[in-house]
């Protein structure tokens, strides 16, 4: 868990160079995924980004693209804590799942703040 953190980040896993997954890193540590594959579907990993990679990293060619910050290989799995990071907000989930805002499946990364 990731206590020094204070607010959800975005992330891309990406495999060379095809994007798989869209995601979420929570303030608790654990992180969502939104797949991006023929068989769409969202998943949850409570014990974070380090269990998402051992399950879906494939060696060095699977990476985690920060919205906010560096590009990290399985490697070197955790965040760079002395770079500074910009809040970004979502609107908030409708009751149906989608954005509030477009109507798009939460959570949506085209709207902005």
């Amino acid at each position: 868990m990731n206590t020094l953190q204070r607010q959800a980040r975005l992330f891309h896993l990406v495999h060379r160079t095809t994007t798989l997954a869209e995601g979420v890193e929570w303030s608790d540590g654990a992180v969502t995924v939104r797949w991006r594959v023929p068989r769409r579907g969202t998943s949850t990993w409570d014990d974070g980004v380090d269990a998402l990679l051992d399950t879906h990293g494939t060696g060095d060619s699977t990476e985690l693209h920060w919205s906010t910050g560096p590009t990290l290989s399985r490697r070197t799995a955790a965040p760079d804590r002395t770079a500074p990071t910009t809040t970004i907000w979502l609107p908030v989930s409708a009751p149906d799942g989608r954005c509030s805002r477009c109507g798009k499946l939460w959570p949506c990364f085209s709207c902005g703040p």
